[in-house]
């Protein structure tokens, strides 16, 4: 672990929430808790931002050899900004970007040995850390919360392409 130090905001306890309504309750909170886990995530690795790990463990799931855009699209940021994420990747020599062979507009993300090194050597932290974020959730209720994130998830496409429509009446 890295040594940066967490600080800790012991606000909520202080702030009475309950009169919000639910869905703007959640709203803000999955705001929070994005801001808050990048916030623990930047001090759980020693190489890389926990953007960056992000990244890298999207590009894995995607492989083999995924394009920048594809990965963008599966993180849910722009092509730019994924490119410039994982150039800085790059430098740690997780990862290689290589010009696609069959088309040399894109370039993929490939994968290098010292991802299997990056993974042993936090296997078990890894672990640890999911453990410790989920305890005290049950199996069922992790089965709903995840029903809820995914037709939020699918609602954010619905609202996106909306936006668009609008932004090319423009």
């Amino acid at each position: 672990m890295n040594s940066k130090e967490i600080q800790t905001d012991n606000t909520q306890s202080q702030v009475n929430l309950n009169d919000i309504e639910d869905r703007y309750y959640l709203f803000g909170m999955l705001a929070a808790i994005a801001n808050r886990m990048q916030t623990v995530g930047d001090s759980v690795f020693e190489e890389v931002t926990w953007k960056q790990w992000f990244a890298l463990l999207s590009a894995s799931i995607l492989q083999p050899a995924p394009s920048i855009s594809r990965v963008a699209s599966f993180v849910g940021t722009s092509h730019q900004n994924m490119k410039q994420l994982l150039m800085r990747l790059e430098l740690t020599g997780l990862i290689r970007l290589e010009k696609d062979k069959a088309d040399q507009r894109r370039t993929l993300v490939l994968l290098t040995p010292a991802v299997a090194e990056f993974e042993e050597k936090y296997h078990q932290s890894n672990s640890r850390f999911m453990d410790r974020l989920f305890e005290g959730i049950s199996k069922t209720d992790l089965a709903g919360a995840r029903l809820v994130l995914d037709q939020l998830y699918k609602n954010l496409d619905i609202l996106a392409q909306d936006v668009s429509k609008r932004v090319d009446k423009k």
